[in-house]
Order: C-alpha cells, then structure tokens, then sequence
C-alpha cells in the first residue's frame, strides 16, 4: 500500500502539549462554573448513594475516599493503571446484552458493568505491554486499540535496529475484542495486516461505522519522526475479521493526508451539537468556555465540541447516551454532573459529584441500570498516580435532586 508520509521531527511534541492543555486546562475555570452554579446539590461523603474504588495490578478494590487508597509509583498516563475509555452499549440493533456499559482499563483489562453489578476482565498478553485505548462498539460488542508510546515505552530493539526489523512482520494486534459471551479477548486486526511495520505506532483513529481512519507514526532514527495517515474498510462484519486472514481479501485500504485526517478529530463548534446535548446543558451560560466529549447511542468515535465562551482555559467534559440505562448524562471534570432520564421525557436534573483534593479530577463516563460510573485519577503533569472510578446510584440521587429542586422553588 503507498501511504502518503510526512516527516516531522516536531510534531510528536505537539501531540503531547495537546494532551497534557486538556488534562490541565480542567481545572482552569472550574472556580468560576462553582461560583455559577453554587445552588447544586453536593454529594457528601457521608450519604451512601456513592462508593469509591480504586485499582489494583489485579483488579480493584473499595476505598473511603481517593487519596485514601493506596499511594502507587506515578507513572506517564500511558503507562499507568486507569480508566483510559468508557461508554455505554448502544441499543441499536435490538440485541440482548449481559452487559449494558464498559470501562476499558489501561494496563489492566476491562470492567464490564451490568444492571446490579460489574465484573473485571484481564489477559496478560494484551495489556500487559500495550497501551489501550479508543473504546467503541460492533454489534454491542466492545472494541479497542493497541499501541506503544514512543515518548514513554520505548521499543528499544526495533529502534536499535531499524534495518533488520522493517523486514520482520510486527504480528501486534491493532484491534481487540472483548467477546461477552465468552468473556475472552479476540485480536481482529493487526499492524501487520494494516502493512505497518514493527516501527510504527498507531497514534488515532476515527471510525464512523464504516470507515476506519488511522493516523501512524514511525520514528526511524533518533532525530526524526514519520507520520503517515490511510483509510481503510473490512469486507465483512468486524468480528469475522482475525490476524491470520488474508487482508487483500478482507480489507479496503486508500491513502489520507494530515488535513483530511485532521477535519475528521478537530472540535466542532458547540452550536452544530445535537439539540439533544445543547437541551442538558441549557443551563450553563454561553460565556463559560467548555470542551465536551460526547459519545452518542452509535457505538462510534465520539465527537467532540468546543464553546469559546470567554475566551479563557475550556474545562472539559465527558458526555454519554445509555439507550438500555435510559438516560443521557454530561460530566465535567470538576464533577458538576447533568444527567435526564430519557424514557420518562424528564427534565434534567444537575449536581454534583464528591469535591476531590487538589490534583485529581473526574474522567470518562458510563451507565449501566440506575447506575452512574465516572473515572477519576491523581494528576501529576503528564503522569497519573492512584487511579479508580466512583458508582452512583442514580435513583437515590435523583430524587435527592428533585426534592431539594422543590424545597428551593418553595
């Protein structure tokens, strides 16, 4: 496959600027949404609508309260043990599932979340050396990608060799499923059934339910990187896909550029949001600038919105719809919480998750019954220390909400 190339040898640091403005610029405003907002209801650490969990090498464990869980080695957040994707199973297709939502763990496996409870999933041949990442869904089923930080994980023999090893066949899967019937993981696709060598790494992707774009980045010697960028359709159902298939066959590769594939993960301007999204989060003033993740009921790359507002640092925010939770929620990174149900058309209901400490922040999202999971990890500039999520249950929070909603109106 011709695949067209860019060489850049600063390029790889502008990718982790960008990561480290979002993981930081959370914080930046979050002062002045609480002073906007100082009317929601907090969830204390005495109520028991909540419980924190934080991982373990082994799974996770319950804890009274983040900084109360065990200390860990602080490690780069590719590195590190923590919820790296989220989302709820979509409902398109009218499936029966076991599980209604996923938390895709970083170096550890993933949690899959039912009605009444969750369960963890780990194969050291998968997560043991690879970055995870990127979750999205297939037919319910959830799939997620693989990959080696160059700035973090450095693969110190294909570098060191570069010229014996562009001739060796990477045999890395790309693409895993986690089957939940069988509760095993699947490799679907591998870097070498994408003709990319041992060098390079895939550094995104975008799928829209169709088409996969990929962004790929090789560096060949110590003083520069090569980034190439490549489209590419199965022939057949995703989970018909596997490694040893012969691809010409099975896939349908054209060559990208930078551009095209940065139209596809640039921000969209909040305005062009669905009105679904703009109607939960009517309260928050034009003025408050915001980055919003939203994953809808597709199963496909999330988008992503961008409102200006004052022109400060946007706080960012992670947003899902949970078609068999029967809800649409938005959470933001300081834990302000918007969340409706929508079989019963209600209105949407604000609060706000437990304070945290300085230096740790809420993340991704999902749903699964009457129960709300959010992510949160201990920052330390680029790197992650204790990590874990918080459960909420939602029928008790709600009705909290709503009761205090019409004491206030009184």
């Amino acid at each position: 496959m011709n695949v067209f190339r860019i060489k850049s040898a600063a390029y790889s640091f502008i990718i982790l600027a960008s990561v480290i403005f979002i993981a930081f610029s959370s914080f930046s405003c979050s002062k002045k949404k609480v002073e906007k907002e100082d009317s929601l209801m907090e969830l204390r650490s005495v109520q028991k609508s909540h419980t924190w969990y934080y991982f373990t090498q082994n799974g996770f464990e319950k804890c009274d309260l983040p900084q109360k869980a065990p200390a860990v080695p602080e490690k780069p957040w590719t590195e590190a043990v923590r919820i790296s994707s989220a989302g709820s199973v979509p409902a398109m297709d009218g499936g029966a599932y076991a599980y209604q939502a996923y938390a895709l763990v970083n170096h550890g496996g993933i949690l899959a979340l039912k009605k009444d409870g969750m369960e963890f999933f780990s194969d050291v041949s998968i997560f043991a050396s690879e970055t995870a990442d990127s979750l999205v869904f297939s037919k319910g089923v959830p799939i997620f990608y693989l990959y080696k930080s160059t700035f973090f994980n450095q693969l110190k023999e294909p570098f060191s060799q570069p010229q014996e090893s562009s001739q060796k066949p990477s045999h890395r899967p790309f693409l895993v499923e986690f089957n939940p019937s069988s509760n095993l993981f699947f490799p679907l696709v591998s870097y070498e059934n994408l003709h990319l060598s041992r060098e390079d790494q895939i550094t995104g992707y975008v799928w829209n339910g169709k088409t996969w774009a990929c962004s790929a980045k090789r560096k060949p010697d110590a003083n520069r990187f090569e980034f190439s960028y490549f489209t590419w359709e199965p022939y057949v159902q995703l989970s018909e896909l596997s490694p040893a298939l012969n691809t010409e066959d099975m896939l349908l590769f054209n060559p990208s550029s930078e551009d095209e594939y940065k139209k596809l993960i640039l921000p969209k301007l909040y305005n062009s949001a669905p009105e679904k999204v703009k109607d939960l989060l009517s309260p928050i003033p034009s003025e408050f600038p915001f980055y919003l993740i939203w994953r809808d009921e597709s199963g496909t790359t999330p988008l992503s919105y961008y409102q200006s507002g004052n022109g400060a640092s946007p706080v960012s925010a992670h947003g899902i719809e949970a078609p068999l939770a029967g809800y649409i929620a938005c959470v933001f990174a300081d834990g302000t919480t918007y969340i409706k149900k929508t079989a019963t058309d209600s209105q949407a209901v604000a609060f706000r998750l437990p304070l945290m400490p300085a230096g740790y922040n809420y993340g991704e999202v999902a749903i699964a019954g009457n129960y709300l999971y959010v992510a949160w990890e201990q920052t330390i500039f680029y790197k992650t220390g204790r990590s874990g999520f918080i459960s909420v249950n939602l029928e008790d929070v709600l009705a909290q909400a709503m009761a205090a909603k019409d004491k206030k109106q009184d």
